[in-house]
């Protein structure tokens, strides 16, 4: 799959995240904030929420409109209707009253196939299926298939998708394939086959598409935890910069797992976000999980909503501790646009973590 270098998304799309600015700035809040089309296809111009410096919802005025890319979309400056140009995506800008918002528009060819999870993370045993996404314009159901290198690492099953790792090993070349006549798309990807002996080390790999876009391979490590008399369980897929976290992925359960299975993860509102006189991690309420990125500029959250889940495929005991290998589905909301449902960040991830026991209770 052709990725949008991280850095660049940082700078395009979260760096100008205009709706994290403070209150004393004037700011301008477009909807929705996400939204897609196809080559040569129009959309309507953005909704425009003026908020002045102290918080008060007005009329914005005159709105002036551009583009990041105009490859990829072109925008009437005065009308704001929106073109798309080329497969991408785009950063549309409007301007009014000295303030700046901002929505994303993602351009789709005719027909375009999608891995979500395009770097797996597997352990010997594990079975995963492929999870892609179809986009067409024209009439009918494409037909989607999948083919992989020949390797003792892992095998795929051509009209599923279904991955089975057998034996350490990768990346192993992986393509899904998708046909809806004339045209026929393709999508690629690779297959990593781990096995750890302890519990150092650890990889896993996750994706974002929506309004920030990720694509990442990290460090991933598990802990149980003391909370009071019960044990609490979080999964954590950091990203460090000269000793910084400067982004990071979070799973809580209330509940350390018993063994492999499917587990909920639940909503986390913004009252019991980690940032309020509560902390969710020493006294989650459910089932939770979160995600941060730092930027120059700011901190943007996102909040797990209903409808996630983590799925644990094998738990093995090692020295000092468990590895544990399986995937999750994380829907986290913007904080900063938490009433915006097209500010939903899904989250995908494969993983391979050593799991450690803490003696320290939470605090």
């Amino acid at each position: 799959m052709r990725r949008i270098h991280v850095l660049a998304l940082a700078v395009i799309i979260v760096g100008c995240s205009l709706d994290v600015a403070p209150l004393t700035t004037p700011k301008l809040i477009l909807t929705p904030v996400l939204d897609s089309t196809f080559v040569g296809d129009l959309l309507v111009k953005r909704q425009v929420t003026f908020i002045d410096e102290h918080g008060t919802t007005g009329d914005p005025g005159v709105v002036t409109w551009s583009t990041s890319d105009t490859a990829v979309i072109a925008v009437d400056s005065v009308t704001g209707k929106i073109t798309g140009h080329g497969a991408g995506i785009g950063v549309l800008f409007a301007n009014a009253q000295n303030a700046r918002g901002f929505a994303v528009i993602a351009v789709s060819p005719m027909l375009k196939v999608t891995l979500l999870v395009d770097s797996i993370m597997l352990m010997p045993g594990d079975t995963y299926a492929i999870p892609v996404e179809v986009v067409h314009q024209a009439a009918g159901t494409p037909v989607v298939w999948f083919s992989a290198a020949a390797s003792p690492a892992a095998t795929v099953d051509s009209a599923t998708g279904h991955v089975t790792a057998n034996a350490v090993g990768g990346p192993v070349a992986i393509v899904a394939h998708a046909a809806l006549p004339p045209d026929t798309v393709t999508d690629g990807g690779t297959i990593q086959v781990l096995q750890l002996s302890d519990t150092s080390g650890g990889s896993a790999y996750y994706t974002i598409f929506g309004t920030a876009q990720r694509a990442r391979r990290v460090p991933v490590r598990g802990s149980i935890y003391p909370r009071g008399a019960a044990q609490t369980f979080r999964l954590s897929l950091p990203t460090v910069q000269g000793g910084t976290t400067v982004e990071e992925v979070d799973i809580v359960l209330r509940v350390p797992p018993a063994g492999p299975g499917v587990y909920p993860v639940d909503s986390l509102s913004l009252l019991e976000a980690p940032s309020q006189s509560v902390n969710p991690f020493c006294s989650p309420p459910r089932n939770w999980g979160m995600w941060f990125t730092l930027t120059p500029g700011a901190r943007v959250d996102a909040l797990s909503r209903v409808g996630g889940s983590l799925t644990i495929s094998q738990m093995v005991v090692v020295p000092h501790g468990l590895v544990i290998s399986g995937h999750f589905y994380l829907p986290a909301l913007r904080t900063d646009r938490y009433s915006d449902p097209t500010a939903l960040l899904p989250i995908r991830s494969t993983f391979v973590a050593p799991v450690i026991t803490d003696s320290v209770p939470c605090h």
